[in-house]
């Protein structure tokens, strides 16, 4: 198998390209590929895509994915891969059935390993598995508190280089000030840069019922409105959690509609504590995306 690195210094196109694994890399390079015109299969393991997403996104993501070509296998094991006439076979089972698909490229979309083998982690007594070390509040090492973790080795947050600078920052204040600074992941946003886009900050529905608290989940299907035929959305789409006793967001999740830009709103409002109301009373330039955001928190 390649990974990303491999695909971006590519020469050559590949006319078929199966993904083994259904996470960010394989939708976001599967995309690129199917509209390129390549046949393109991604073989997941687990029962949705992007697991750590909110399902209904997910779910309308995955519709338009297909829309362009892109063949989804969830619920998937992979039993092995071998050479075939030139190009390689996968054979994998689905649905109680072993069955074997043959492509030009197969690519590891199944997550990354931090590179840490090198850094000889037991000399200092460092404890690490599968390339993540485990760290306290402060990202120092659990097992050596004179060392601190920043980036793709943190086991508690998702490996985005935002966040790996974000960490980075808090790790060098901490070794000037002391183990003062603590990581706050609850608000900030991510994106996968599918056409469209999905984009997500906070809890999932799933996760914020789970925790009992009473919710407000504003659900919106935005394709038939303004916006959403101007730019010819083929989806406009967009969920908003809401504490009922605090009026504070919870959690935001959106697939097209500029979600990518929009999400950073809501990633603000839930660090800084603007309330669903101010959100929704603030008056926005007309006629842009960021406008219609009163309507997707319920404004007449």
């Amino acid at each position: 198998m390649i990974t990303s690195d491999e695909m971006l210094s590519e020469r050559e196109f590949p006319a078929s390209v199966v993904f083994v694994g259904g996470g960010v890399i394989s939708l976001e390079f599967g995309h690129v590929y199917a509209r390129a015109g390549a046949d393109v299969l991604v073989l997941e393991a687990l029962p949705q895509l992007l697991p750590s997403m909110d399902a209904d996104a997910v779910a309308h993501l995955q519709i338009d994915s297909e829309r362009i070509g892109i063949d989804v296998r969830t619920g998937v094991h992979v039993k092995r891969i071998e050479p075939a006439n030139g190009r390689f076979r996968v054979i994998f089972t689905h649905e109680a059935a072993e069955h074997a698909a043959e492509a030009d490229r197969i690519v590891n979309g199944a997550g990354r390993v931090a590179n840490v083998d090198t850094l000889d982690l037991a000399a200092g007594n460092v404890d690490h598995a599968n390339g993540r070390v485990a760290v306290d509040s402060y990202l120092r090492s659990t097992s050596n508190a004179q060392v601190y973790v920043c980036g793709d080795a943190v086991p508690l947050s998702p490996q985005l280089s935002p966040i790996a600078t974000y960490e980075g920052d808090i790790v060098g204040r901490n070794i000037v000030e002391g183990p003062k600074h603590s990581p706050d992941y609850g608000s900030m946003a991510t994106s996968v840069y599918t056409v469209p886009a999905l984009a997500a900050v906070g809890l999932t529905e799933a996760t914020a019922r789970h925790n009992g608290s009473a919710i407000e989940v504003h659900t919106n299907d935005m394709h038939e409105w303004l916006s959403a035929r101007t730019y010819a959305e083929t989806v406009a789409w967009s969920k908003i959690i809401v504490d009922q006793a605090t009026d504070r967001i919870l959690g935001a999740h959106f697939v097209g509609h500029a979600g990518q830009e929009l999400v950073n709103i809501f990633g603000l409002a839930m660090r800084f504590g603007i309330t669903a109301g101010q959100i929704r009373e603030n008056v926005y330039a007309y006629p842009t995306f960021s406008s219609d955001i009163r309507h997707m928190l319920g404004h007449a």
